[in-house]
Protein backbone atom coordinates (compact mmCIF):
# COMPACT_ATOMS: atom_id res chain seq x y z
CA UNK A 1 0.00 0.00 0.00
CA UNK A 2 1.23 3.03 -1.11
CA UNK A 3 2.04 5.72 2.12
CA UNK A 4 0.07 9.16 1.51
CA UNK A 5 2.34 12.14 3.34
CA UNK A 6 0.41 14.58 4.27
CA UNK A 7 1.85 17.99 5.06
CA UNK A 8 2.18 19.22 8.68
CA UNK A 9 0.44 22.76 9.99
CA UNK A 10 2.35 24.67 12.42
CA UNK A 11 0.71 24.73 15.98
CA UNK A 12 0.15 22.58 18.49
CA UNK A 13 -0.19 18.27 18.59
CA UNK A 14 -1.42 16.70 21.25
CA UNK A 15 0.79 13.08 21.39
CA UNK A 16 -0.41 10.10 23.44
CA UNK A 17 2.74 7.92 24.26
CA UNK A 18 2.85 4.64 25.38
CA UNK A 19 1.94 3.68 29.37
CA UNK A 20 4.45 0.86 29.70
CA UNK A 21 5.23 -0.88 26.18
CA UNK A 22 7.67 1.43 24.16
CA UNK A 23 6.34 -0.31 21.12
CA UNK A 24 2.94 0.99 21.65
CA UNK A 25 3.17 4.31 19.55
CA UNK A 26 1.70 5.04 16.36
CA UNK A 27 3.91 5.97 13.25
CA UNK A 28 1.86 9.28 13.26
CA UNK A 29 3.18 10.14 16.67
CA UNK A 30 6.62 9.07 15.53
CA UNK A 31 6.54 11.08 12.57
CA UNK A 32 5.11 14.19 14.55
CA UNK A 33 7.59 13.98 17.18
CA UNK A 34 10.30 13.53 14.46
CA UNK A 35 9.22 16.94 12.96
CA UNK A 36 8.69 19.49 16.06
CA UNK A 37 10.95 21.85 16.76
CA UNK A 38 9.71 21.77 20.28
CA UNK A 39 8.25 19.00 22.81
CA UNK A 40 6.26 19.98 25.67
CA UNK A 41 6.34 16.85 28.57
CA UNK A 42 5.94 16.60 32.35
CA UNK A 43 9.33 15.01 32.90
CA UNK A 44 12.28 15.40 30.49
CA UNK A 45 14.33 12.55 32.24
CA UNK A 46 10.90 10.14 32.06
CA UNK A 47 10.31 11.71 28.02
CA UNK A 48 13.81 10.57 27.02
CA UNK A 49 14.03 6.95 27.47
CA UNK A 50 10.91 7.06 24.94
CA UNK A 51 12.55 9.47 22.37
CA UNK A 52 16.11 8.05 22.71
CA UNK A 53 14.75 4.36 22.27
CA UNK A 54 12.87 6.30 18.99
CA UNK A 55 16.78 8.16 17.91
CA UNK A 56 14.94 11.05 18.15
CA UNK A 57 17.10 14.60 19.91
CA UNK A 58 14.51 17.44 20.00
CA UNK A 59 14.30 20.39 22.32
CA UNK A 60 12.05 19.44 25.66
CA UNK A 61 10.24 21.94 28.00
CA UNK A 62 9.02 20.81 31.00
CA UNK A 63 5.29 21.70 32.19
CA UNK A 64 3.44 21.57 35.16
CA UNK A 65 0.42 22.80 36.81
CA UNK A 66 2.26 26.26 38.64
CA UNK A 67 3.97 26.58 35.70
CA UNK A 68 1.61 26.78 32.74
CA UNK A 69 1.61 30.42 32.20
CA UNK A 70 4.92 30.67 32.11
CA UNK A 71 5.44 28.40 29.71
CA UNK A 72 2.96 29.87 27.27
CA UNK A 73 4.49 32.91 27.24
CA UNK A 74 8.33 31.62 26.24
CA UNK A 75 7.07 29.28 23.20
CA UNK A 76 3.99 31.96 21.72
CA UNK A 77 5.68 32.37 19.10
CA UNK A 78 6.71 28.95 18.13
CA UNK A 79 3.09 27.95 18.80
CA UNK A 80 2.42 30.15 15.62
CA UNK A 81 5.88 29.45 13.47
CA UNK A 82 6.80 25.88 14.27
CA UNK A 83 5.28 22.46 14.91
CA UNK A 84 5.11 22.49 18.67
CA UNK A 85 4.18 18.23 20.53
CA UNK A 86 2.48 18.23 23.99
CA UNK A 87 2.84 14.56 25.30
CA UNK A 88 2.87 13.19 29.09
CA UNK A 89 5.12 10.49 31.11
CA UNK A 90 2.63 8.29 29.63
CA UNK A 91 -0.34 7.70 27.50
CA UNK A 92 -2.86 10.76 26.37
CA UNK A 93 -1.93 14.20 27.67
CA UNK A 94 -4.83 16.15 29.91
CA UNK A 95 -5.77 13.19 31.21
CA UNK A 96 -4.85 13.87 35.18
CA UNK A 97 -1.92 16.09 33.55
CA UNK A 98 -1.31 19.45 32.93
CA UNK A 99 -2.16 21.18 29.38
CA UNK A 100 -5.17 22.81 29.69
CA UNK A 101 -4.69 26.01 30.04
CA UNK A 102 -2.11 25.90 26.95
CA UNK A 103 -4.90 24.18 24.83
CA UNK A 104 -7.17 27.12 25.53
CA UNK A 105 -4.60 29.28 24.66
CA UNK A 106 -4.24 27.72 21.13
CA UNK A 107 -8.09 27.85 21.19
CA UNK A 108 -8.27 31.44 21.57
CA UNK A 109 -5.71 33.01 19.54
CA UNK A 110 -6.78 31.06 16.59
CA UNK A 111 -3.78 28.50 16.58
CA UNK A 112 -3.70 25.08 15.06
CA UNK A 113 -4.76 22.42 17.51
CA UNK A 114 -4.89 18.58 16.98
CA UNK A 115 -4.30 15.46 18.53
CA UNK A 116 -2.58 12.29 17.92
CA UNK A 117 -4.39 9.55 19.66
CA UNK A 118 -2.50 6.38 21.27
CA UNK A 119 -2.61 4.49 24.32
CA UNK A 120 -4.82 5.43 27.71
CA UNK A 121 -4.63 3.61 30.74
CA UNK A 122 -8.53 4.13 31.35
CA UNK A 123 -9.41 2.54 28.03
CA UNK A 124 -6.79 -0.26 28.33
CA UNK A 125 -8.09 -0.84 32.47
CA UNK A 126 -11.53 -0.94 31.17
CA UNK A 127 -11.22 -3.56 28.27
CA UNK A 128 -9.24 -5.70 30.59
CA UNK A 129 -11.42 -4.99 33.54
CA UNK A 130 -14.06 -7.64 32.93
CA UNK A 131 -17.18 -5.48 33.97
CA UNK A 132 -19.59 -4.16 31.51
CA UNK A 133 -18.24 -1.00 30.13
CA UNK A 134 -21.35 0.25 27.58
CA UNK A 135 -21.79 3.34 30.29
CA UNK A 136 -18.75 4.57 32.31
CA UNK A 137 -17.17 7.88 33.50
CA UNK A 138 -13.52 8.49 34.50
CA UNK A 139 -13.16 10.80 37.74
CA UNK A 140 -9.13 10.92 37.92
CA UNK A 141 -7.13 10.88 41.38
CA UNK A 142 -8.92 9.93 44.09
CA UNK A 143 -8.73 13.43 46.49
CA UNK A 144 -6.06 13.02 49.17
CA UNK A 145 -8.78 14.48 51.90
CA UNK A 146 -10.51 11.62 53.63
CA UNK A 147 -13.68 13.86 53.28
CA UNK A 148 -13.53 14.25 50.45
CA UNK A 149 -12.85 10.82 48.87
CA UNK A 150 -16.15 9.71 50.97
CA UNK A 151 -17.97 12.60 48.95
CA UNK A 152 -17.02 11.07 45.91
CA UNK A 153 -17.54 7.32 46.43
CA UNK A 154 -21.06 8.22 48.28
CA UNK A 155 -21.90 10.12 45.22
CA UNK A 156 -21.04 7.63 42.35
CA UNK A 157 -21.63 4.35 43.85
CA UNK A 158 -25.46 5.37 43.09
CA UNK A 159 -24.93 5.50 39.42
CA UNK A 160 -25.18 2.83 36.74
CA UNK A 161 -22.46 3.28 34.87
CA UNK A 162 -18.77 1.70 35.39
CA UNK A 163 -16.70 3.83 37.74
CA UNK A 164 -12.63 4.47 36.91
CA UNK A 165 -10.13 6.16 39.56
CA UNK A 166 -6.96 6.28 39.60
CA UNK A 167 -4.78 6.06 42.70
CA UNK A 168 -1.70 6.88 44.00
CA UNK A 169 0.18 3.78 45.78
CA UNK A 170 0.18 5.66 49.49
CA UNK A 171 -3.15 5.85 49.55
CA UNK A 172 -4.26 2.64 47.46
CA UNK A 173 -4.99 0.51 51.06
CA UNK A 174 -6.43 3.65 51.75
CA UNK A 175 -8.66 4.07 49.17
CA UNK A 176 -9.63 0.37 48.91
CA UNK A 177 -11.23 0.64 52.36
CA UNK A 178 -12.85 3.60 51.34
CA UNK A 179 -14.07 1.80 48.42
CA UNK A 180 -15.53 -1.42 50.72
CA UNK A 181 -17.69 0.66 52.61
CA UNK A 182 -19.23 2.19 49.80
CA UNK A 183 -19.15 0.20 47.27
CA UNK A 184 -20.09 -3.77 49.09
CA UNK A 185 -19.80 -6.57 47.00
CA UNK A 186 -18.98 -4.62 43.82
CA UNK A 187 -16.98 -5.64 41.15
CA UNK A 188 -13.66 -4.38 41.18
CA UNK A 189 -10.23 -4.66 38.48
CA UNK A 190 -7.05 -3.32 40.32
CA UNK A 191 -4.77 -2.54 37.49
CA UNK A 192 -1.39 -1.41 37.46
CA UNK A 193 1.43 -1.50 35.46
CA UNK A 194 -0.87 -1.83 32.44
CA UNK A 195 1.06 -3.21 28.44
CA UNK A 196 4.34 -4.42 30.76
CA UNK A 197 5.34 -8.12 31.28
CA UNK A 198 4.71 -7.59 34.84
CA UNK A 199 1.43 -6.34 34.47
CA UNK A 200 -1.09 -6.68 36.84
CA UNK A 201 -4.74 -7.31 37.01
CA UNK A 202 -6.58 -8.27 40.00
CA UNK A 203 -10.34 -8.80 39.92
CA UNK A 204 -12.65 -9.16 42.42
CA UNK A 205 -15.25 -7.31 44.29
CA UNK A 206 -15.22 -4.09 46.52
CA UNK A 207 -15.55 -6.15 49.76
CA UNK A 208 -12.29 -8.70 48.65
CA UNK A 209 -10.16 -6.00 47.05
CA UNK A 210 -7.53 -5.33 50.17
CA UNK A 211 -7.65 -8.70 51.32
CA UNK A 212 -7.00 -9.92 47.42
CA UNK A 213 -3.84 -7.40 47.27
CA UNK A 214 -2.24 -9.12 50.56
CA UNK A 215 -2.62 -12.47 48.74
CA UNK A 216 -1.08 -11.20 45.30
CA UNK A 217 2.01 -10.10 47.77
CA UNK A 218 1.98 -6.80 45.55
CA UNK A 219 4.60 -4.19 46.07
CA UNK A 220 2.66 -1.29 46.73
CA UNK A 221 4.08 1.33 43.95
CA UNK A 222 3.41 3.78 40.89
CA UNK A 223 0.21 3.93 40.35
CA UNK A 224 -3.11 2.47 39.97
CA UNK A 225 -6.28 2.38 37.40
CA UNK A 226 -9.75 0.95 39.74
CA UNK A 227 -12.45 0.23 37.76
CA UNK A 228 -15.74 -0.34 39.68
CA UNK A 229 -19.03 -2.18 38.60
CA UNK A 230 -22.00 0.41 38.30
CA UNK A 231 -25.17 0.47 40.34
CA UNK A 232 -27.75 -1.89 38.62
CA UNK A 233 -30.72 0.08 40.26
CA UNK A 234 -31.03 2.28 37.49
CA UNK A 235 -33.54 4.76 40.28
CA UNK A 236 -30.71 4.55 42.71
CA UNK A 237 -29.77 8.13 42.39
CA UNK A 238 -31.88 10.57 44.76
CA UNK A 239 -31.20 13.90 46.25
CA UNK A 240 -30.14 12.66 49.14
CA UNK A 241 -29.19 14.71 52.20
CA UNK A 242 -25.05 14.88 51.58
CA UNK A 243 -25.83 15.44 47.84
CA UNK A 244 -28.22 18.17 49.09
CA UNK A 245 -24.52 19.76 51.27
CA UNK A 246 -22.29 19.21 48.19
CA UNK A 247 -24.39 21.27 45.53
CA UNK A 248 -24.95 24.03 48.74
CA UNK A 249 -20.98 23.77 49.62
CA UNK A 250 -20.00 24.03 45.67
CA UNK A 251 -22.63 26.94 45.34
CA UNK A 252 -20.54 29.04 47.52
CA UNK A 253 -17.88 29.08 44.77
CA UNK A 254 -19.70 28.91 41.64
CA UNK A 255 -23.09 30.20 40.51
CA UNK A 256 -26.19 27.82 41.34
CA UNK A 257 -26.28 27.25 37.55
CA UNK A 258 -23.06 26.15 37.05
CA UNK A 259 -23.19 24.32 40.65
CA UNK A 260 -26.42 22.49 39.53
CA UNK A 261 -24.30 21.72 36.00
CA UNK A 262 -21.14 20.29 38.13
CA UNK A 263 -23.55 18.09 40.62
CA UNK A 264 -25.45 16.69 37.36
CA UNK A 265 -22.45 15.42 36.12
CA UNK A 266 -20.91 13.68 38.84
CA UNK A 267 -24.39 11.95 39.45
CA UNK A 268 -26.37 12.00 36.51
CA UNK A 269 -29.71 13.67 38.44
CA UNK A 270 -31.68 15.48 36.73
CA UNK A 271 -30.56 18.90 36.62
CA UNK A 272 -34.40 20.84 37.19
CA UNK A 273 -34.39 18.53 40.60
CA UNK A 274 -31.18 19.27 41.58
CA UNK A 275 -32.03 23.35 41.09
CA UNK A 276 -35.21 22.87 43.04
CA UNK A 277 -33.67 21.36 45.74
CA UNK A 278 -30.90 24.36 45.87
CA UNK A 279 -33.51 26.99 45.55
CA UNK A 280 -35.38 25.43 48.40
CA UNK A 281 -32.05 24.69 50.81
CA UNK A 282 -31.82 28.90 50.43
CA UNK A 283 -34.99 29.72 50.74
CA UNK A 284 -34.62 27.96 54.40
CA UNK A 285 -31.22 29.11 55.16
CA UNK A 286 -32.91 32.77 54.52
CA UNK A 287 -35.83 32.83 56.67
Amino acid sequence: MKKIKLPLNNGLYIVATPIGNLEDISLRAIEILKNSNIIICENPKHSLKLLNYLGIKKRLVALHDYNEEEIIGKISKHLESSLVTLISDAGSPLISDPGYKLVQYCIKKNIYLTSVPGASSVICALQNSGISINSFCFYGFVPKKKSQANELFHITNKLSGTKVFFSSSHRLITNLQLIQSHFGNKKIAICKELTKYNEVIIRTTADKAKEEINKHNQKIKGEYVLVVEGSKDNNAATVDNKIEDSLIKISEKFSLTDSVKIVHKLTGLSKKELYDVALEKIRKKNA
